[in-house]
């Protein structure tokens, strides 16, 4: 029973195989402080810090580093109580929004990644926090920390700045008191501290030229708002229905959160988290895709406070009852069924194989740079593992060319006595070597 619970539920993401992204997490998180500064390109270096930190007081399982996400995730879902309470005071809503946050299937699956998201997602909160309860200092270090763990948190100041705009337009632009707006004050401090990282940014941006991102089209906008909402990118095949339809009820949820002029105040804010952010990127994808789902959470938080205020706005108590209920078992029900429908690939159990096999003299190849870094990750001497590149191919910078140094390429096979397990891209693997007068034989 207890075995059955953990492959069919959210705590399947804590024990399941590390899949590249997050194998490149440990590999580079290892390397002393100083790489990891120099080395941060794309990725802001923040959360590889604490990682860095954390791996020398709790080691490298896939558990252990998965739980500094959570952290983030848990102090997050804090946030978002003292959100509701202050948003919905003294109304059950409040109850049913941090219920809503932490069982919602996009945010606990990457809460439970060893990734940066678990952090962005606690940064993002803490920025909307700080700005609904006009605490300017916990708004620009939310601001700035979100930033420097994923560089599209940037948005959020900005569509906190607008909505503030809106709500304040007859005094925020009096020529005296402009730049004594503390809201003002916050952006511009905001901006003054990742503009370093903007410039280094500008710098290596010339790597987008050559990159993994899918171009996005009218069947991903159609689905958007529920691929957020339920983390869905097309496994399994069958659900862009689905999230089709949520989709269409989440918009048509945004128009009723806003209908209550009681509401709009806060309302319009979590409309602008929404629907700018996904504007924004997905009009950029057209022309340069930019669009991954995760890369947008903040979407995500504010779709569960948007269906808040829908809710909300019902004036019949049962009718309120009857959405809550809906809303709540189907999150918690998806959350429940989806989580081995996109499991990563198992490649911790080859590489236990290869572990108890492998010979002191023997060597791991991993023939495609998507496997690298988890055969890395998993071997049991490190110094024994190498990407196998008789071609002389370009290793893709995305998959995280960082960690690979030149020592680690390999463009032979070494001759017998030395055998090598050559990993391949579908996590299978076989044992190979060469005789002196006969290439190419496998065992």
């Amino acid at each position: 029973m207890f075995t059955y619970i953990l492959t069919h539920s959210p705590l399947f993401y804590f024990i399941q195989s590390f899949w590249r992204d997050e194998a490149f997490s440990v590999l580079f998180a290892s390397r002393p402080l100083a790489w990891i500064l120099q080395n941060s390109s794309f990725d802001p270096p923040l959360y590889y810090i604490l990682l860095h930190f954390w791996l020398k007081l709790f080691g490298q399982s896939e558990i252990a580093v998965r739980s500094l996400s959570f952290i983030g995730f848990a102090l997050a879902t804090i946030l978002v109580i003292l959100l509701a309470e202050h948003l919905f005071s003294k109304k059950w809503i409040q109850w049913l929004i941090p219920l809503l946050f932490f069982f919602n299937p996009m945010l606990l699956y990457y809460a439970l990644e060893a990734r940066a998201y678990g952090w962005y997602i606690f940064f993002t909160t803490l920025t909307i926090y700080g700005y609904l309860k006009q605490n300017w200092k916990l708004f620009a270090i939310g601001a700035i920390l979100g930033f420097y763990t994923h560089l599209y948190a940037g948005m959020i100041p900005f569509v906190c700045l607008l909505h503030y705009g809106i709500i304040h337009f007859k005094t925020l632009f009096q020529r005296k008191t402009f730049f004594k707006d503390p809201i003002i004050r916050s952006i511009l401090l905001f901006t003054l501290a990742i503009l370093p990282w903007i410039i280094r940014f500008l710098f290596v941006a010339h790597k987008f030229n050559y990159s993994w991102y899918f171009a996005v089209d009218f069947h991903l906008i159609f689905s958007v708002l529920g691929n957020m909402y339920t983390g869905y990118e097309g496994t399994p095949g069958y659900l862009w229905t689905t999230t089709r339809w949520m989709s269409i009820i989440l918009l048509i949820l945004s128009f009723v959160a806003f209908i209550p002029k009681s509401n709009r105040k806060h309302s319009t804010l979590f409309l602008g988290f929404v629907y700018i952010p996904l504007i924004l990127v997905i009009g950029v994808s057209f022309i340069k895709p930019i669009f991954v789902n995760r890369y947008c959470i903040p979407v995500t938080i504010a779709e569960v406070f948007l269906i808040g205020y829908a809710i909300s706005s019902f004036k019949m108590k049962i009718v309120q009852w009857m959405f809550a209920i809906a809303i709540f078992s189907y999150t918690f029900g998806f959350s429940m069924w989806y989580s081995d429908k996109h499991s990563k690939m198992d490649l911790r159990t080859p590489m236990q194989e290869i572990n108890t096999l492998i010979e002191p003299q023997d060597v791991i190849f991993a023939d495609n740079p998507i496997i690298f870094l988890e055969t890395m990750y998993y071997a049991k001497n490190r110094n024994r593992v190498y990407f196998y590149n008789p071609k002389g191919a370009v290793f893709p910078w995305f998959i995280g060319d960082a960690v690979l140094d030149a020592k680690h390429i390999a463009n032979q096979l070494p001759s017998y006595p030395i055998r090598t397990f050559m990993v391949h891209g579908d996590g299978t693997y076989s044992i190979t070597y060469e005789l002196p007068l006969t290439k190419g034989v496998k065992k």
